[in-house]
């Protein structure tokens, strides 16, 4: 049980870590296009990651994390490549 509850925390962690790794782009815009390609990949793997979990039928707590990771991806994907 310990093991199965340490990793639904690694999961957590690491989607809620890309999550703001997604905010940080979208308030700061990457200028290089090597660096535009490596923050799109994380963004939409937060998009990826947030909408599995948002989706998945667990509590409201997990989902709205869910929800943020996502609207913090697609954000920062748009402000990305609109610039």
């Amino acid at each position: 049980m310990k093991s199965l509850a340490m990793a639904a925390a690694i999961v957590m962690l690491a989607i809620m870590t890309l999550g703001v790794f997604s905010l940080i782009v979208a308030l700061r815009s990457p200028e290089r296009q090597s660096t535009k390609i490596v923050a799109t990949i994380f963004s939409s793997l937060a998009v990826v990651a947030g909408g599995w979990l948002m989706l998945l039928e667990v509590g409201i707590g997990a989902r709205l994390i869910g929800m943020i990771v996502t609207a913090t991806g697609v954000l920062a994907l748009l402000r990305m490549w609109r610039t």
